[in-house]
């Protein structure tokens, strides 16, 4: 039997629902109002400004599939289908690491070496959702960036975001970090790439768990990806071209001695806001 309008739930009574359900979740409040914004298809001014309006039993139910979801421990941005990277949308799905703030340290250390060049050549490795690519392309509509990625998938959703938000050319390639691009030399080559030790709890325990594994691990020690990264951007950086990588909080004396081993200079890193050690650079002097 189909309720009543005046038996129907209102957004705030579903929203006071959905906090009480998600409890162990410290964003409890906001994650219950970002999916009922999301079932109703607003924002979340509107879930304040119409806070007594009745919902009706189709987006009720899709609410409660929802809220279940994220108790599970599935990533509300996932469950969305959007996260906010530098201050933009980005579209994301469980084939693509989710954007986190600490990766806009990144993009800031990027943007510095680039701040004296003209028209500067980049390669994002590793692209995924197009994250840092985009947020380069939106601060230098003059460059030309190289955003690398070996999954099909993923390719796909990063093709979404350059479409949506992309201010300078952005190529998408299909590739394996930087094995085909032997005949480009670029000014930058910045990356996020997978850092995670294969044997480590929290790849299991923690809302990691859904996102995709290629992403995330890297070898015993969590360092296999960076090892290569580094090893080979010599080659294909321009003299004063700089590589400058995302790592774990724990392994930044391991990725500075491999920039010091493959012969970079000016090696610096810098802190997230959480104070760890979070993404280091170097420069290549010759070529």
């Amino acid at each position: 039997m189909r309720p009543s309008e005046s038996a129907r739930n209102s957004v705030a009574n579903l929203v006071r629902l959905g906090e009480s359900l998600l409890r162990e979740d410290s964003n409890a409040r906001l994650d219950a109002e970002l999916l009922i914004a999301h079932v109703l298809g607003c924002d979340r001014v509107a879930v304040y400004r119409d806070a007594e309006k009745k919902v009706s039993p189709h987006h009720e139910q899709a609410f409660c599939e929802l809220v279940s979801l994220r108790s599970s421990g599935r990533p509300i941005a996932q469950i969305i289908g959007i996260q906010e990277f530098w201050s933009l949308p980005f579209v994301v799905d469980e084939n693509v690491l989710i954007p986190r703030p600490e990766t806009e340290l990144l993009v800031d250390l990027g943007l510095a070496h680039l701040r004296s060049l003209d028209a500067p050549v980049i390669a994002d490795m590793g692209t995924g959702s197009g994250a840092i690519a985009v947020a380069i392309s939106h601060e230098r509509p003059d460059a030309t960036i190289l955003a690398v990625e070996r999954s099909i998938a993923a390719l796909a959703i990063a093709q979404r975001n350059c479409a949506r938000h992309a201010r300078s050319p952005i190529y998408l390639v299909r590739g394996n970090w930087l094995a085909g691009l032997r005949n480009y030399q670029f000014d930058l080559i910045i990356a996020n790439p997978p850092y995670v030790a294969s044997g480590d709890a929290l790849i299991n325990t923690t809302s990691i768990r859904f996102e995709p594994k290629e992403a995330l691990l890297s070898g015993l020690d969590g360092l296999e990806a960076i090892r290569e990264l580094v090893a080979g951007a010599g080659q294909a950086l321009k003299s004063g071209g700089m590589l400058a990588v995302e790592h774990g909080y724990n392994q930044a004396m391991h990725v500075r001695t491999l920039f010091q081993q493959h012969g970079f200079c000016d090696i610096v890193t810098e802190r997230d806001l959480a104070g760890h050690e979070r993404a280091t650079s170097g420069r290549i002097t010759g070529s």
